[in-house]
C-alpha cells in the first residue's frame, strides 16, 4: 500500500508511519504536545519539546523505517525526566569527543530507564540494536573514534564496562553529573584525541539547551541570553512540503501551498532550522483573544489567529439561491419523505408483551405459556432527531474551481436539515496569505449560518464566497469541534468539505499529522467526521493520506459535477443509522 508524502532533506516520509509515530512518542513522554522529526542524528530536544528520529533508518533492506524509527524513540523517551540540562550546558564549551562520550553515556542511562518502565522495549529493540552494533564494527579512522565505537557497542551490549588501553571503566551512570565524570575518566584516558564532525554518533544542540535553561517558563532562572548564545546550531536542518505538485504549481499565484510558502527564509519569516517538526499540536483550543478572535497555544498554530465573522448579506445572490434551491428540491425532498416514513412508521409502532397498556387483539400465546404480559402500548420516542451537524467548507485557493458545486450540495443539504429540523452550522475557512507577517497568520471562519437560526435561515452568503489563500485544516477543526462539544444533541456530526491537503504558512510541515491529530480529537468527544473528498486529478498518495488522516469516513468524489446527486443519498445513509 502506498502512502505519503512528507519530505525531509528530498527523503519521502510515510504519513502514515508519521502518525504512529507522533501517537507513540505522546504516550511514552506522557506529553500531547511533544512533537516527531527526522534528522541525521536521534536525540530529545527540550528547547522546542522534540523527539528526532534519525534517517539512518530509512532506505534500508534489513528494517523498516517504522521499527527504525521506534527503536530511537523507545530508547529516548525518558530524556525530560532523567537529565539534568543544567549539567549539559556545562558542556558547551568541551571539544567534539567529549561531548560525544558523555552523550554515549547519558544515552545508556537512558536505555536504562527505558527498559526500567517498558520491560518489552529491550525485546523490541533487539534486531536494531544488532544492525547498529554492525555499523559501529566498520573500520575505524582513528584511535578516537575506534574507542566511541567500542564503548556504543558495549552499551548495545548492556555491559557495565568499557575496555580502554586494557583499563576497565565503569559505565553505569545514575545522574547527569555522573556521566560527566565517566566521560571525563574515559577522555583522559585516551591518546590521539583527533576526532571529526563526520565520526560522531550522537547529537545534542547545546546552544538550545543553553536557551531553553534560561527561557522557558518552567525554571526559576530565567534571564536575557546574549546574542553569542542564541547562535544557531550547526544540525541539519529540512523543510517538508505536504502539497501534491498540481496545488503547489497552482497555489503558488496567490500563495496557497507551494515551497515559497514553506521555505526557512521568506518575505516575511526569518530563518528558523527548527520549523520542521512533522507534528506539534495540542488537545483543546488555547485562549480567546475577544469575542471572535482566538489563538491557539500548540507550536504549529503558535502564529495563526483565528477570527470568525458574520459575511454580510448581498441582495443580488437571493434569486440565484432561489434557483439553485429550486432545481434541487425534488431530490431534497425524497430524503425528506423517506426520513420521515422512518419516523413515522417508529412512532407507530407498537411494543408487545407488556404487562400493562392495551389489552393484545390475540393474546393466545402469551396466555398458553402461562404469561401476564397480555399487553401493547405505542412507542413513546420523540418525533425529533436528536443530532446536530457543522459542515465546514474549505475556501482556499486550490477549491477554486470546485466551490459553486460544493455549495450547492450544502444548499441541498440544509434543505434537508431544515425541513426535519435538525440544528446545524454552516462555515467556511481559509488563512490570508496576503496579510500574513512574520508573528501573525490570521484565519478566517465566515458563519454563513448558526445553530439558532438554522430552522429559518437561508445561507444566502455562501453565494459570495470567493476562493483565496491558504487552508489551515487542524486549527478550524478544533474550533469547530469546541463548539459542537458543548451542544446537548446525542449524535454530533462535523462534516468537511475539501480538495487536498491542508497547507498554509509554515504548517506544510506539520499539517498533515496536525489535522490527523485535531481528527482524532473529535472523535475521542463522540463526533463523527467525515470528509466530502473532492477527487479532482489527485494522486495514489494524496487519496491514501486523505483516508490516513479521516479513516473509513471519507466520502471520494470523482466527478464534482456529481456533488448535488452523491450528498442528499449520503445524508439520508447518515440520518437513517440514527434511526434504525
Amino acid at each position: 500500500m502506498s502512502n505519503s508524502f512528507i519530505k525531509f532533506n528530498d527523503e519521502i516520509i510515510d504519513s502514515n508511519v508519521m502518525m504512529e509515530l507522533t501517537d507513540l512518542t505522546r504516550l511514552l513522554f506522557k506529553d500531547k504536545d511533544v512533537s516527531v522529526s527526522v534528522r541525521k542524528f536521534s536525540y530529545f530536544n527540550p528547547k522546542n519539546n522534540t523527539m528526532n528520529v534519525s534517517n539512518f533508518w530509512k532506505h534500508r533492506h534489513d528494517i523498516s523505517e517504522l521499527e527504525g524509527f521506534r527503536h530511537d524513540i523507545l530508547t529516548r523517551f525518558p530524556s525530560p525526566g532523567i537529565f539534568d540540562y543544567a549539567a549539559f550546558e556545562t558542556l558547551q564549551e568541551t571539544s567534539l569527543l567529549f561531548k560525544q562520550i558523555f552523550l554515549s553515556i547519558e544515552h545508556y542511562r537512558n536505555r536504562l530507564e527505558s527498559f526500567s518502565q517498558r520491560r518489552l522495549a529491550k525485546t523490541l529493540i533487539k534486531r536494531d540494536d544488532e544492525i547498529l552494533s554492525n555499523e559501529y564494527r566498520k573500520l575505524s579512522k582513528n584511535e578516537a573514534e575506534q574507542i566511541l565505537k567500542d564503548l556504543n557497542i558495549a552499551i548495545l551490549n548492556n555491559a557495565e564496562n568499557v575496555n580502554v588501553h586494557r583499563k576497565q571503566f565503569n559505565i553505569i551512570s545514575h545522574s547527569t553529573m555522573e556521566s560527566i565524570s565517566i566521560a571525563n575518566a574515559i577522555y583522559n584516558a585516551i591518546d590521539d584525541k583527533k576526532f571529526y564532525k563526520h565520526q560522531q554518533i550522537h547529537e545534542m544542540p547545546f546552544n538550545d539547551i543553553v536557551e531553553y535553561n534560561h527561557t522557558t517558563p518552567y525554571r526559576k532562572d530565567s534571564s536575557e541570553l546574549t546574542s553569542s548564545q542564541r547562535e544557531e546550531s550547526d544540525e541539519d536542518t529540512s523543510r517538508v512540503d505536504t502539497k501534491t505538485g498540481r496545488d503547489a504549481e497552482a497555489a503558488n499565484v496567490i500563495g496557497e501551498a507551494g515551497e515559497d510558502n514553506t521555505s526557512k527564509k521568506s518575505d516575511h519569516n526569518l530563518e528558523n532550522p527548527y520549523d520542521d517538526d512533522v507534528s506539534d499540536f495540542t488537545e483543546g483550543f488555547g485562549t480567546n483573544k475577544g469575542d471572535n478572535r482566538l489563538k491557539d497555544r500548540s507550536p504549529s498554530n503558535n502564529n495563526a489567529e483565528l477570527i470568525v465573522k458574520k459575511p454580510k448579506l448581498n441582495l443580488k445572490y437571493y434569486n440565484k439561491y432561489k434557483q439553485i434551491y429550486d432545481s434541487y428540491n425534488d431530490l431534497a425532498q425524497k430524503v425528506i419523505g423517506d426520513i420521515t416514513k422512518l419516523l413515522k412508521y417508529k412512532m407507530d409502532a407498537l411494543q408487545t408483551g407488556r404487562s400493562s397498556g392495551k389489552l393484545m387483539k390475540n393474546p393466545v400465546s402469551p396466555i398458553i405459556n402461562g404469561s401476564h404480559k397480555l399487553f401493547t402500548k405505542k412507542n413513546v420516542e420523540s418525533k425529533e432527531i436528536d443530532a446536530v451537524f457543522s459542515l465546514v467548507l474549505d475556501q482556499s485557493f486550490s477549491m477554486a474551481d470546485h466551490l459553486d458545486e460544493c455549495v450547492d450540495g450544502i444548499i441541498i443539504i440544509n434543505n434537508i436539515l431544515k425541513s426535519l429540523g435538525i440544528p446545524h452550522r454552516i462555515t467556511s475557512h481559509h488563512e490570508d496569505s496576503v496579510q500574513i507577517i512574520s508573528n501573525q497568520y490570521p484565519n478566517y471562519i465566515y458563519e454563513h449560518m448558526t445553530f439558532g437560526n438554522s430552522q429559518y435561515y437561508y445561507p444566502v452568503s455562501l453565494l459570495d464566497i470567493e476562493a483565496s489563500g491558504d487552508n489551515r485544516d487542524g486549527f478550524v477543526f478544533r474550533h469547530e469541534t469546541d463548539i459542537l462539544n458543548k451542544r446537548p444533541e446525542k449524535d454530533k456530526f462535523l462534516i468537511i468539505f475539501s480538495d487536498g491537503l491542508p497547507s498554509a504558512e509554515q504548517y506544510n510541515q506539520t499539517g498533515v499529522v496536525d489535522t490527523h491529530q485535531a481528527v482524532n480529537e473529535a472523535k475521542k468527544r463522540g463526533i463523527n467526521v467525515i470528509n466530502i473528498f473532492i477527487d479532482h486529478e489527485n494522486d495514489e498518495n494524496t487519496r491514501m493520506a486523505i483516508k490516513n488522516i479521516y479513516g473509513q469516513n471519507t466520502v471520494i468524489i470523482r466527478n464534482v459535477k456529481e456533488i448535488a446527486v452523491i450528498l442528499p443519498d449520503v445524508f439520508e445513509r447518515i440520518i437513517k443509522t440514527l434511526l434504525l
